[in-house]
């Protein structure tokens, strides 16, 4: 069966008719193999449309990242979430195994494409863990002009982190049961020089399945990479941090897909504690970080905290993704430590979980936010260009749209903070 992208557009956010002018002439061509493509096409194109438009891509480049999606994303993003549909669930809140984001800086906004390769296999199970359709994805972007993609690491990270065939036919049927089954992520920084892919990976079932913490594999996986040694100093400082927590561990690892001695490495760690007091011990290692360049991001971090009234409390570990109308005191936070070649110490990154806060205030925060730290053009548009990406939805009394604000500073670029969509 194929589904002609010109019938009746599913019910989505989608951007306002006159901005939109690259998706909708490719719509006028398309041809979609089943009705999940059409639907992905027609759910997620229209915004990713709207974002390249605000963060100034030339047309061309507009044409370009609009068609990999449609060519090369859609076919791996496995079925629709309709309602009613017992299929794979991702770790994701987006719209099914994929999320929007957008980065912003003082140079402007970078638009960002997050996904869990997948196809009908993990939802019958014939793929439960869903363990294959990431290579042939990697493989594929590889073949583009469009993305730069080394697959060294996918390969040695991937045998350190996820389950092998072995693994799998070990799990335990509880463990086989488990709400979270996603093992790797990709994400695409959509650049206006190309396309830079990162792999996020979960290895939260292969510890289960080898009696190995995630962190002790993640260290593990690293030091394989790291033969020359030069992240051992950023390493030794992240775990002597986490070693002196009672609850909180390593949760995932993320890495740049470029040759393995220039990539950069982030370790991300989930906290349940959700106070200012926290955050600031976590930002800081303890007590490591207190350079002028860590203190002044603590202040903004401050700033945002306060603005957006994050409210203190002990959370739960999340067993599923976000939903609408879910409180703003059940998700926990986010940190993630970049640590780069030969630099000592890492560098923090906080994400703020905003679901359970009103859409039109976060935009409001945003563009305070922006105005006070010199990033004028983007106050002065943000939170018209959010409204244009949920035409006709109250802001106002929406709680989920934007799910995570992350941010992080240096002196050399300033304030950058990235909001993820839903």
């Amino acid at each position: 069966m194929t589904v002609s992208s010109t019938a009746v557009e599913a019910s989505a956010p989608c951007a306002e008719m006159g901005h939109d002018m690259p998706y909708r002439t490719l719509s006028r061509s398309m041809i979609f193999a089943n009705l999940d493509r059409y639907q992905y096409w027609h759910q997620i194109g229209p915004v990713l449309g709207k974002m390249l438009v605000d963060g100034k891509y030339s047309i061309h480049q507009q044409y370009e990242y609009l068609s990999l999606f449609a060519h090369l994303i859609i076919p791996r993003l496995g079925p629709f979430p309709s309602p009613g549909r017992d299929i794979y669930r991702c770790l994701l809140g987006g719209t099914g195994p994929v999320e929007l984001s957008q980065n912003f800086q003082k140079l402007g906004s970078t638009a960002r494409l997050a996904f869990e390769p997948t196809s009908y296999l993990a939802s019958t199970g014939f793929d439960p863990f869903n363990r294959h359709a990431v290579h042939a994805t990697l493989a594929e972007l590889r073949m583009t002009d469009s993305a730069t993609v080394d697959l060294e690491l996918h390969h040695t990270l991937a045998a350190h982190l996820t389950l092998t065939d072995r693994d799998e036919q070990l799990l335990t049927a509880e463990l086989a049961k488990t709400n979270w089954k996603s093992q790797i992520l990709l994400a695409l920084d959509l650049t206006k020089t190309g396309i830079t892919v990162k792999e996020y990976f979960y290895p939260v079932l292969k510890a289960a399945s080898t009696d190995h913490s995630v962190a002790e594999l993640c260290f593990s996986a690293i030091r394989k990479v790291d033969v020359q040694g030069r992240l051992a100093a950023p390493c030794k400082a992240i775990e002597a941090h986490m070693q002196r927590q009672t609850q909180t561990d390593i949760y995932f690892l993320s890495v740049d897909l470029v040759e393995p001695g220039t990539t950069r490495f982030k370790l991300y760690l989930m906290e349940l504690e959700v106070t200012l007091a926290k955050l600031e011990e976590h930002w800081t290692l303890g007590g490591t970080l207190t350079d002028e360049e860590t203190m002044r991001g603590l202040q903004m971090i401050r700033e945002l905290w306060a603005d957006l009234g994050i409210v203190d409390g002990k959370r739960a570990v999340p067993e599923r993704p976000s939903l609408p109308g879910d409180p703003l005191s059940i998700v926990p936070f986010f940190m993630n430590y970049e640590i780069n070649p030969g630099q000592p110490l890492p560098k923090p990154k906080f994400y703020f979980p905003l679901i359970g806060i009103s859409d039109l205030k976060i935009a409001n925060v945003l563009a305070a936010f922006f105005e006070r730290h010199g990033m004028h053009d983007l106050a002065t548009v943000y939170p018209e260009n959010l409204q244009s990406y949920y035409p006709g939805e109250d802001l106002a009394s929406a709680t989920d749209r934007q799910a995570w604000l992350s941010a992080s500073y240096t002196e050399e670029k300033g304030p950058y903070l990235t909001v993820y969509y839903h």
